[in-house]
C-alpha cells in the first residue's frame, strides 16, 4: 500500500505576460508523491517545474485545482497555518541562494528552528551537525 504524502489535483495555473497576454503554465496537472520515496520532476526550461513545486510547497496558490498534504487541503489553512505548515514540512533548495547575507551560514541554518520555537542552544547544536553533515562547517 502506498503512503501518499503530496497529492495534486487537476491542477492550473496562470500567469500574466509582459505583452497583457494570459501565459497558461500548468493546465490539469496531477501528481501524487509518496512519503519517503525520491520523485524527480523534469522538464524543459519554461515548461512549468518550478511553479508545481511552489505550488507544492504553498508558496502560491493554483487558479484552479487542489493540493493535499497527508490528505489536507493546504490552501484551506490560514495564512499564519500555511506559513507553519512550510516551516514544519517543506523545504527548498533554490536554484540560486535566498541567504540572509548580514548573517553567517549557522545563523541562516538557525533561523528556521528559531522561528518553529527551539532554543538557541539546541538551534546551534542541530545547524552545526546539518553544516558538517553537507561538508559546509568551516562557513
Amino acid at each position: 500500500m502506498s503512503n501518499i504524502i503530496f497529492k495534486a489535483n487537476n491542477i492550473f495555473k496562470s500567469f500574466q505576460s509582459a505583452k497583457k497576454t494570459k501565459l497558461e503554465v500548468l493546465k490539469g496537472i496531477s501528481i501524487e508523491i509518496e512519503s519517503g520515496k525520491i520523485t524527480i520532476i523534469v522538464g524543459a526550461s519554461g515548461a512549468g517545474k518550478s511553479t508545481l513545486l511552489h505550488l507544492l510547497g504553498g508558496l502560491d496558490r493554483p487558479d484552479s485545482g487542489e493540493v493535499y498534504y497527508d490528505n489536507k487541503d493546504i490552501f484551506g489553512f490560514s495564512d499564519d497555518k500555511l506559513a507553519k505548515f512550510r516551516n514544519k514540512h517543506v523545504g527548498f533548495v533554490f536554484q540560486f541562494h535566498h541567504l540572509l547575507p548580514e548573517f553567517t551560514a549557522l545563523e541562516n541554518v538557525m533561523i528556521p528552528q528559531l522561528i518553529n520555537g527551539t532554543n538557541f542552544n539546541n538551534a546551534k547544536t542541530r545547524s552545526e551537525e546539518l553544516l558538517h553533515t553537507v561538508g559546509l562547517n568551516e562557513r
